[in-house]
Order: structure tokens, then C-alpha cells, then sequence
């Protein structure tokens, strides 16, 4: 198994060797409420935005659609596209960042 694989088996509580396969479920039921709370967290803050009128879908992503027409800018739809991007950068930080405080634990 690559050193990589086994590294995050160990993170979730899964010890994997020849014969046997041991699951410690607590550590497994830590690690993914930790991934679900990050997940949350997340959302709240995306739909915070939203709500407060920060991001405007229409507008931000550049696409407009109505009876007879789509109408779309490139530029607005690549700086979405871009903007979109690092918050899925900073949104993985965030996961690592939950996967790091579990090892601590």
C-alpha cells in the first residue's frame, strides 16, 4: 500500500495489515464529524455571502438569460471561474487543516 494511502487509513482510525483490518470507530466517527463540521462551516459562510447580497450569481458569473436571449460575458465568467477557484483553494486549506488538528488528537 502506498505510504500516502496508508497515512490517511491511520488519520480515519483503519489499520490495514496482511490478515487483519482494524477500525477504530472512534476515531473514525472524529475524523468525519471534523470533515463535517469544516463542510458546514463552509456552506454557512458561502450562503452568509449570498444572503448578504456579497454575491450575486447573475451578475458574478457573467451569464444572463432571459425569453429571447443568452447573453454572456467571457470576462465576467473567467473572473467568476478564477474567484471560484480559491475558494475551493481556501475551502481544501480548511479540510487539512480539520485532517491536522485529528492527528493532534
Amino acid at each position: 500500500m502506498p505510504e500516502r494511502n496508508k497515512d490517511l487509513f491511520e488519520k480515519i482510525g483503519v489499520d490495514i495489515s496482511k490478515d487483519k483490518i482494524h477500525i477504530d470507530i472512534n476515531q473514525t466517527k472524529d475524523f468525519f464529524n471534523t470533515l463535517k463540521n469544516a463542510f458546514e462551516q463552509s456552506a454557512e459562510n458561502i450562503q452568509k455571502d449570498i444572503s448578504e447580497g456579497r454575491v450575486d450569481m447573475a451578475d458574478n458569473i457573467g451569464i444572463k438569460i432571459d425569453k429571447e436571449n443568452i447573453n454572456i460575458d467571457l470576462t465576467k465568467t473567467k473572473s467568476f471561474i478564477e474567484e471560484l477557484g480559491k475558494k475551493i483553494e481556501h475551502f481544501l486549506g480548511e479540510i487539512d487543516k480539520a485532517v491536522e488538528n485529528i492527528d493532534k488528537k
